[in-house]
């Protein structure tokens, strides 16, 4: 506490006392000034002066704003700290109950804020006067008793914010992230508000006060906040809320709970919440007479929000329920679609658990029977399904390492969407994400940043910022930076964004967080800080992706021994495990780095050998992993003084010929591309330039 807050708060405690007990027009300077008390020693304190009072306060409405603040911080002082609440309706009766207690306050307060109201608005003789000069007071805004007198000055009873505040904000949680001074300027209103409509209306009932002026900042501040999401969430919370209080039938309560389902999963960010809200109406469900069909649906859409979340138990189990229920049906075509659906989610999970190859097999399948009866033209339910799987399809075959199926599926699914929905639809933008990834595993990080761009921009127009796919659209975009050689740009993309918040991980995906930090501390490393990007990597779960990052970090920092024990551990693991492809493959590159830079020469090479042998089987010829271990070996080659090797070694990296998805190997302005283009010039076997390279404003 500052000397000036202290004689703030001296000054509040006796300005409270005062007012207490007498009426605001009777009460004199004098009056307050005899009851200061500040403590000096061991000696008691004496009162002050009207004079040493009016230099530090300079009007009677500071005084009354800092009676009430005093006041009201007794009354609350016993008060603990509230639980964060899990829905909207529990925010809303968060707040609500603190307006209660400002409620009660004015209750057992009466006399004194009767006097309060007379006085915050009063004007002195001395700020009437123009000659007299008065100019407003300096006081200490960051401090408690210095910010209420300063807007006490200003005529405004804000005693109430700082006990708002942190409730406000954590109601706020429930929904998103409130930016810096939300939380601040929303309690501010909300006190002054409060105190007057209770001061103003004393013989209102506390209860219907707070609730009044809680539906008012729902209105005002929390949903504007969050967006239009929030109020439907809101109506659905209430409607739910209502059929378990009226005791209604089972029936009813589903029903309800599915509108609650239906606007998380649709509109809010709030996944982990639409999981809980899955699972309370599964079970729901499954013990009262129900719909076989509705279970069906609820357990598919439990499903996908645990899978973006990242618990694939889970997701695995809701959609292995979901395919057995699909089966108990009666035989009809809409079987075979659920089935279907149940079908092509659990290969989904398998892509997302490591076994893509295994998911792409699956999806193939899928493919095949919703392939028939899709019309030529239109949006029928019959090609909504059959092009999500194509989409799945794009994505499984990329992660896999089949970048040229990948590419060439994503295109004609980009180009599908396109004709039959229009370039500007968001699920059109959903497909051109899926090529952009493509492309980016295909090496071709330049095009891959077009079509991202495109459609992020086009996704926050329809989805809420902080939610899942906008972010995940952030994620991608930063992959690309990193990928195309620019770490720099993909830390500052993944710097101070919701994806990398605590409140994401919580409520929306801890997955796609954990995702998003490696790409930070992956970027961390290429930027020059590996230091730092291996303490970031500790706040993760070490699954097979980061510790191949913390491999990379140390070959940076020079310990080439910790990132081999690094990468020997991650080979024990991959014996008995999936067909990531890529994933072994960019283990295999990094250990025969960190054997050559060891100097076992012998190991190195044949981590390499293996590596190019998986572009001859497992994964395409041309797939960057396959291609920077060619450039990785003509370095060696050329170290070594095998001149003659490097360039059969480059070749397909040199490359510009157009593979299948009518691009060459790598993108220009691919990293690797200009690393083999300078390692041939070294070696006098520099690349030749047809003309289609060279600057035509220079001819």
């Amino acid at each position: 506490m500052s000397a000036q807050e202290r004689r703030l708060a001296a000054i509040a405690a006796a300005s409270a006392d005062a007012f207490r007990g007498g009426d605001y027009h009777q009460v004199r300077a004098e009056d307050v000034a005899e009851r200061v008390r500040l403590p000096r020693g061991a000696e008691g304190d004496k009162g002050r002066s009207a004079v040493w009072l009016y230099n530090e306060v300079r009007s009677r409405r500071v005084l009354v704003a800092l009676a009430v603040k005093h006041a009201f911080d007794e009354f609350t002082s016993g008060d603990g700290a509230p639980e964060p609440p899990r829905s909207l309706l529990d925010a809303q009766r968060l707040v609500t109950a603190a307006l209660r207690r400002v409620a009660r306050f004015h209750q057992v307060e009466r006399f004194m804020l009767a006097q309060v109201r007379l006085g915050i608005g009063d004007i002195s003789t001395s700020e009437k006067r123009p000659s007299a000069g008065q100019t407003q007071p300096v006081w200490e805004t960051a401090e408690v008793y210095g910010a209420t007198a300063a807007t006490g000055w200003e005529g405004r009873v804000t005693a109430y914010a700082r006990y708002l505040e942190p409730r406000l904000e954590l109601a706020a949680l429930a929904v998103g992230v409130p930016s810096a001074g939300w939380a601040e300027a929303s309690a501010e209103r909300l006190s002054e508000l409060a105190f007057r409509s209770m001061a103003d209306d004393p013989e209102g009932p506390a209860d219907r006060q707070a609730a009044a002026l809680c539906a008012h900042w729902l209105a005002r501040d929390l949903f504007p906040l969050a967006g239009e999401w929030a109020e439907r969430l809101h109506t659905a919370e209430r409607a739910a809320e209502l059929t378990e209080r009226m005791g209604s039938d089972g029936r009813a309560r589903v029903r309800a709970l599915e509108v609650v389902l239906q606007v998380l999963l649709d509109s809010s960010p709030l996944l982990a919440r639409a999981a809980e809200v899955g699972g309370e109406l599964a079970g729901l469900l499954a013990t009262g007479e129900s719909d076989p069909r509705t279970l069906c649906d609820v357990t598919s859409r439990q499903g996908l929000a645990l899978l973006r979340l990242g618990d694939l138990p889970g997701a695995r189990s809701c959609f292995e329920r979901s395919l057995r229920v699909a089966g108990e049906l009666p035989a009809s075509s809409d079987v075979t679609s659920l089935s279907g659906r149940a079908r092509h989610n659990l290969a989904e999970v398998l892509v997302e658990a490591g076994r893509p190859g295994e998911g792409l097999r699956e999806l193939r399948k899928v493919s095949e029977q919703r392939a028939k009866g899709v019309p030529a033209t239109g949006v029928a339910p019959a090609w909504r399904r059959f092009t999500l799987t194509q989409q799945a399809m794009a994505r499984a075959a990329s992660r896999a390492g089949r970048i040229v199926t990948g590419v060439t599926v994503a295109e004609a699914t980009l180009a599908d969407r396109e004709q039959r929905l229009g370039p500007d639809n968001v699920n059109t933008a959903s497909a051109r994400v899926t090529l952009a990834e493509a492309l980016l595993a295909a090496g071709q990080p330049a095009q891959a940043r077009h079509h991202l761009t495109e459609a992020l921009r086009l996704r926050t127009q329809y989805l809420p910022p902080e939610g899942y796919w906008p972010q995940y659209d952030t994620v991608r975009l930063a992959e690309i930076e990193l990928t195309a050689g620019f770490p720099a740009q993909a830390v500052r993309l993944l710097t101070g964004t919701a994806v990398t918040t605590e409140w994401f991980a919580r409520e929306v995906s801890p997955r796609l967080g954990a995702e998003a930090t490696l790409v930070r501390a992956t970027a961390l490393t290429a930027s020059g800080d590996p230091t730092q990007a291996l303490a970031v990597l500790r706040t993760i779960p070490a699954e097979r992706p980061v510790r191949r990052a913390q491999a990379v970090a140390r070959l940076a920092l020079g310990d080439a021994a910790g990132a081999a024990r690094v990468l020997a551990s991650l080979a024990k693991d991959e014996r008995d495990m999936d067909d990531d492809f890529p994933g072994q493959a960019e283990r295999l590159l990094l250990t025969a780095r960190a054997a050559y830079a060891l100097g076992q020469e012998g190991e190195a090479e044949a981590a390499s050998a293996a590596l190019v042998a998986m572009g001859e089987d497992v994964l395409d010829a041309t797939h960057p992993l396959v291609l920077a271990g060619r450039l990785d070996l003509a370095l060696c080659r050329m170290s070594s003084g095998r001149v003659e090797e490097v360039a059969p070694l480059l070749a397909p990296l040199l490359d510009r010929r157009p593979l299948a998805h009518g691009r060459p190997p790598l993108g220009d302005g691919h990293p690797l591309l200009a690393e083999a283009r300078s390692v041939a010039t070294r070696v006098g076997e520099p690349p030749s330039s047809t003309p289609e390279d060279r600057l035509w404003e220079d001819d």
